[in-house]
């Protein structure tokens, strides 16, 4: 028999301080005027024997692999983690900001300028580091048995395929201007809601794991701090079923997925309300048959590979590169300086790309796979398509798997190849669309592979 399982919760918030910069919206300046609601950072300690593992939700929109670096050296000097058994997810909130530069990098001349452009605020890194850090700590000390109940329900009305299909054979992100020519959804969703519960021997549930699948981005431009469905999810959660729990939020492969409905615009659509039904079908999910396990056993695996770059047209470098010579400040769409044009920063974004590509052959990519009993947790970076977490989920050889994307390092989008073709803008070649069109399945294949070494 093994031994207990052991786990250690804590939370804090980590709010950015009024000025910084709220990320996720290209080309404009959104400085935090207000906070809706607390951001938060939460960490889980997983304990078997000598085995370890360390497993972050931060509600922000993005980490870059140098924090990533920086979370998992202090780790493993302070508390002795092994760097590969240290996770950090981010839920990919567009009304917080990132950790790290993920936008445009310092070779511009406006970067200096207008720090905002490269999608982060110098700041922020090291303010959210600094609670961090005492946060790990407390999950450390707060280690205690506990057994596993993971349960799932399916939810079919918060979250939607976002590319629609049109009838010259290319896809748009939602509807824009062009809802005479749609045709239908282009791909999928996933509708399912997760929820594992470690509970200790008089029955408290100190940590839950949350899973669902879709972009946040309620109510952007604002500026307004607010930790979007996955926060008000934890809150409802807590509200209404378990008060005394720290509810970690994974959110899935969600590269394509949206809350917005393009074909039914009318519906009620606001964190608030998407909460309630997330939480109506955790509720659904815990008294469905559940998976139980008093002594889950604890592994975890770690694989890095390498995934070739997209072949671009010479001519995309070389038209980029001259609007950039042409135009060393962004094309400024208000007087203010607060808002640029797209296609300024997607030049940029290509002249970036290019000098990458110069200094690397492929890209390295980082799968993490924990596996706690008859639960799995795949820990993925980037914005992947949901067709690849599908496909993992039907040959996972775990009862349950639960994703986590845009974790440790920032990638960008990684499209099917039928998006490729069909282009718009999860597909635009940029810093944020650059791996070749067969990388989404070298993911879901390596995914399945270090899932069956955990479960052999």
């Amino acid at each position: 028999m093994s031994p207990t399982l052991h786990v250690g919760v804590a939370e804090t918030t980590i709010n950015p301080r009024p000025g910084m910069q709220i990320d996720g919206n290209i080309g404009a300046h959104r400085p935090v005027e207000f906070a809706l609601g607390d951001l938060h950072a939460r960490a889980i300690v997983f304990e078997q024997g000598d085995r370890r593992f360390l497993l972050l939700s931060l509600e922000l929109l993005a980490i870059t692999s140098e924090w990533t670096a920086a979370i998992r050296d202090f780790a493993a000097r302070k508390f002795g983690f092994e760097r590969d058994a240290v996770a950090v997810h981010v839920v990919q909130c567009h009304s917080a900001p990132s950790m790290g530069q993920i936008m445009l990098s310092d070779r511009f001349v406006a970067a200096a300028k207008y720090p905002w452009i490269r999608g982060s605020d110098p700041d922020y890194g090291p303010l959210a580091m600094a609670r961090i850090e005492p946060m790990i700590g407390d999950a450390v000390a707060n280690l205690r048995p506990v057994r596993l109940l993971v349960g799932t329900a399916l939810e079919s009305r918060v979250s939607f395929n976002r590319r629609i299909a049109m009838r010259d054979g290319t896809s748009e992100m939602g509807l824009r201007d062009r809802a005479r020519e749609a045709l239908y959804r282009e791909g999928p969703s996933d509708p399912e809601v997760g929820v594992a519960l470690f509970t200790d021997a008089e029955l408290h549930t100190a940590a839950a794991l949350l899973h669902h699948t879709c972009h946040p981005v309620h109510w952007m431009p604002h500026r307004a701090v607010h930790a979007d469905w996955p926060g008000a999810w934890a809150d409802e959660v807590r509200r209404e079923l378990l008060p005394a729990t720290v509810p970690l939020v994974l959110n899935g492969c969600c590269g394509n997925v949206h809350h917005a409905d393009a074909l039914n615009p009318q519906r009620e659509d606001t964190p608030r309300s998407m909460a309630r039904l997330l939480t109506e079908a955790t509720r659904r999910a815990l008294v469905e048959p559940c998976v139980r396990d008093d002594d889950p056993p604890l592994d975890g695996r770690t694989a890095r590979f390498d995934i070739p770059f997209r072949e671009f047209p010479r001519q995309v470098f070389a038209d980029a590169r001259w609007l950039i010579e042409e135009h060393p400040e962004p094309l400024w769409i208000d007087d203010a300086h607060t808002r640029f044009e797209w296609d300024w920063h997607f030049a940029a974004s290509l002249v970036d790309l290019e000098h990458t590509l110069a200094a690397h052959d492929a890209f390295e990519y980082e799968i993490q796979a924990l596996r706690i009993g008859d639960l799995a947790v795949l820990v993925l970076p980037g914005e992947p398509f949901v067709e690849a977490q599908l496909e993992i989920k039907q040959r996972s050889p775990a009862l349950r798997t639960f994703v986590a994307h845009m974790s440790n390092h920032y990638v960008g989008y990684i499209p099917t190849p039928e998006a490729i073709r069909r282009g718009g803008y999860e597909a635009r070649p940029s810093s944020s669309s650059k791996l070749a069109p067969e990388a989404l399945q070298m993911i879901t294949d390596r995914s399945v592979a270090l899932l069956e070494e955990l479960y052999a």
